[in-house]
């Protein structure tokens, strides 16, 4: 299980590191261009998709790490589950819950 947890923690980073470049390169390039061109008419025109770009951006570049820890400590969870040791006196099909002796 290390190889797949260390896999989607890579993958969490490099989705966040492409995100946030992504959105840093497009607000910058967002802003030398309404700075250069003094077009009002552009930034009316070009908000709702900048806006919509970055909603992606920013929930791509948070939701995917998010996503891939739960993943990660969901897989983490079963895999110790399955690795506790049976007793030695029962196979694993024989295997029965005891319930607890009665009070007295």
């Amino acid at each position: 299980m290390t190889d797949f947890s260390a896999w989607l923690d890579g993958t969490a980073a490099r989705v966040f590191a492409l995100c946030a470049t992504l959105f840093v390169l497009m607000n910058a390039g967002a802003i030398a261009l309404v700075v250069a061109k003094r077009d009002r008419g552009l930034v009316n025109r070009w908000t709702a998709r900048w806006l919509a770009a970055n909603l992606a951006l920013v929930g791509a570049g948070l939701g995917v790490p998010v996503a891939a820890k739960v993943v990660r400590l969901t897989v983490d969870a079963f895999a110790a589950s399955k690795s506790l040791p049976l007793p030695a006196d029962q196979e694993p099909e024989q295997q029965q819950i005891t319930p607890p002796p009665p009070r007295r």
